[in-house]
């Protein structure tokens, strides 16, 4: 069953190309087998080659269109990789850096198995706190980061001294409970950022500012503060402050330190990996060096490679457009 949807939607997926290009299905006077999606000089694409990399549940058009990418990736890959061949270095330099890559990638995943074999996810607020103080100098702030509470109220607005009582009392206790409530009472727009750090233009973007005006004045805590527009008044206050060149607040740069902290536990681990594997493979033998030869190849120093002849072409019109010293005044 699942191979006749499959053969179904190659049918649909490819249906156009194979009656413009019939006769690509025909090699040597030979027709290709019927499991035989595409093929490219040599190389051939078989339908198990796209039910292999075929995502689990695709389904009608999703899989068509899966299908159809498939086979048109495939063919211009194999396409350019010929005409690489053709109008690159040489296939010697290309096979080099085809193997290079696939070591490369080989490499990768063995460093993953050690990484998820051995790796401790939990990083634990004590750690963190840890972090910050022993790198604290690395968290200097290069931009004023705020906390703060604004509330915008229409112009008819008439209850100002309780809603402006209530920033000051909820700040001062660290609770908003009671202003939310007002504030919910009589429909008025709050902007919380009291449990978060945010930059100070952040925090000025929800506030009728303008881009060319200066507003370092205003960057004050614990006072309730005002600004109007045509249709609106806003009652804001700064809860939390710390300004350019003072060390950023643990909460701020908590989730920078987790990441840094993952990753520093990533290379320990691949870096102790790589080193029993050296230790243990020089111990047995299988790793043998020659200091003279070490010594010689790294005292070699590379010929320039000849310059091609779009390089020198450039190189000469450049010098016939410099402008002899002599003729400036």
């Amino acid at each position: 069953m699942i191979m006749r949807k499959l053969l179904y939607i190659l049918t649909i997926a490819l249906a156009a190309t194979m009656i413009a290009c019939a006769e690509s299905n025909t090699k040597g006077g030979k027709h290709l087998g019927k499991d035989v999606v595409a093929q490219v000089d040599n190389e051939r694409l078989y339908i198990a080659d796209i039910k292999r990399d075929m995502p689990a549940g695709l389904t009608g058009a999703d899989s068509t269109t899966f299908v159809k990418m498939y086979v048109e990736n495939w063919i211009i890959g194999r396409l350019k990789m010929k005409r690489a061949e053709e109008v690159l270095s040489s296939s010697d330099d290309i096979e080099r850096l085809v193997e290079g890559y696939r070591q490369s990638l080989i490499m990768r995943q063995l460093d993953q198995y050690y990484i998820d074999k051995g790796l401790d996810t939990e990083i634990t607020d004590k750690q963190i706190a840890a972090y910050y103080r022993a790198h604290s100098a690395s968290f200097k702030l290069d931009h004023n980061v705020v906390r703060g509470v604004i509330v915008k109220t229409p112009k008819t607005f008439r209850n100002t001294t309780t809603l402006t009582t209530a920033l000051k009392t909820c700040a001062k206790e660290q609770n908003w409970m009671e202003l939310h409530a007002l504030t919910e009472k009589h429909s008025l727009t709050t902007t919380d950022m009291s449990g978060t750090w945010v930059s100070y233009s952040d925090f000025l973007s929800n506030l009728p500012t303008e881009r060319s005006q200066s507003y370092t004045n205003l960057l004050t805590k614990g006072t309730i503060q005002q600004m109007s527009s045509s249709d609106a008044n806003f009652y804001f206050i700064i809860t939390d402050l710390a300004k350019s060149g003072e060390i950023a607040p643990l909460a701020s740069v908590e989730n920078d330190i987790r990441r840094q902290l993952y990753a520093e536990r990533r290379a320990k681990i691949v870096e102790e990996y790589e080193a029993e594997l050296k230790r243990s493979s020089i111990e047995d033998g299988r790793v043998m060096m020659r200091d003279e030869a070490l010594l010689k190849a790294m005292s070699y120093t590379p010929e320039p490679k000849p310059a091609t002849a779009e390089v020198r072409e450039a190189e000469e019109n450049i010098e016939e457009d410099i402008i002899p010293t002599d003729t400036i005044e």
